[in-house]
């Protein structure tokens, strides 16, 4: 983590910029270690200003102990009780003489961003900077890449707690409930996101909310879950089918099984995101369901469970070795159901390292 404010600054003076805001909350977890979360969509537990030579974490009064136990490197400064962030940060823009002040456009506010015009007074130059900071966290250090797997793990662990103990009888809301609980057993801090669990007809929709419709037999069920542990997630996607598969079952199942082993076996780093998707796309055109596959093929997974690089159509980007990426193709069929396997996968020179460990039943 020490290195990543000078990789920051760095980036800061390829832009000009004498100061950034960081208002992202993955982000300021990223560059700080500050844990706190923010409850959208308008209260923030702190926001982050890197200048030349000075690192702040601004935060409320209640976190602000907090924030100077875990911003290790950082100055801990107390938000304006009146005034509120803007203030502050025009009074240590004031401090260190900065003119050009970078901001998260698409994590901003905008009363904040109106908060700060009026505060510098026209003397300080606001510029959007994109995904600046988000850049950074693109390819994984070890440490990361080992707390991912920790995370991976233990949701690998989970399913396989639960999976066993399904029953066409249990709602999906029951499943979820017990998949949740595995998580925490398996010791995860907190759900990455909430449990998807979709059965029969309710697969059409990929990120489906838990209801009380049964399992049931013969139709395939969704499951997506993730744990987080050490402030870094985990996704994986199992679909189950209990009893006896259908025909069109079994025959959505084996197209999108192909699909992912035909991704894993065949993505590189430096392919195109597009690139990728087409190798998972191609397979399930061959089964002829090639109209039912609406999302792209995959999305990188760390501090937040989604992040770059994007592997889906007509992206042109590289995938870099050291980025993670899902592989979660899936078929989607109105009034019918769905089907979605997802691993999480390290890019690397000769391939993907597939970390993922969970069962897949073979229909």
């Amino acid at each position: 983590m020490a290195q990543r404010i000078p990789d920051l600054r760095a980036k800061m003076g390829e832009r000009g910029l004498d100061a950034l805001l960081v208002t992202h909350p993955s982000n300021r977890f990223y560059l700080s270690g500050y844990t706190l979360d923010d409850i959208p969509p308008d209260e923030s537990a702190g926001a982050i200003l890197i200048t030349a030579d000075g690192s702040y974490l601004i935060a409320g009064a209640t976190n602000l102990e907090l924030a100077r136990a875990q911003a290790v490197g950082f100055e801990a400064v107390e938000r304006h009780k009146q005034d509120g962030l803007a203030a502050t940060v025009a009074e240590l823009l004031g401090r260190h003489g900065a003119r050009r002040l970078g901001f998260e456009e698409n994590a901003t506010l905008v009363a904040t961003y109106h908060a700060l015009e009026e505060a510098t007074k026209g003397t300080v130059e606001l510029v959007a900077v994109g995904e600046l900071v988000s850049e950074l966290r693109l390819i994984k250090s070890e440490d990361e890449l080992a707390r991912i797997a920790r995370a991976v793990a233990v949701t690998d662990a989970a399913f396989g707690a639960v999976w066993p103990r399904l029953r066409p009888e249990q709602t999906e809301r029951e499943a979820a409930w017990l998949l949740d609980q595995a998580l925490r057993e398996a010791g995860a801090d907190a759900n990455a996101f909430p449990t998807i669990v979709a059965a029969g007809p309710n697969g059409a929709y990929p990120h489906h909310e838990p209801g009380d419709r049964p399992l049931g037999e013969g139709l395939p069920i969704t499951i997506d879950m993730g744990a987080r542990v050490d402030g870094y997630a985990a996704d994986l996607t199992r679909t189950a089918i209990l009893g006896e598969p259908t025909d069109r079952a079994r025959e959505v199942y084996r197209a999108v099984l192909a699909a992912v082993e035909a991704a894993e076996a065949g993505i590189r780093a430096g392919m195109t995101g597009g690139a990728a998707d087409a190798l998972a796309r191609g397979a399930i055109a061959a089964a002829g369901y090639e109209d039912y596959f609406v999302h792209g093929l995959g999305h990188g997974v760390g501090v937040r469970v989604h992040e770059p690089p994007s592997a889906r159509a007509g992206n042109e980007d590289p995938l870099p070795a050291g980025a993670t990426l899902t592989i979660e193709p899936g078929i989607y069929i109105p009034d019918w159901g769905g089907c979605r396997i997802e691993d999480l996968v390290v890019i690397e020179e000769g391939g993907v390292r597939v970390l993922s460990q969970a069962e897949k039943q073979r229909v």
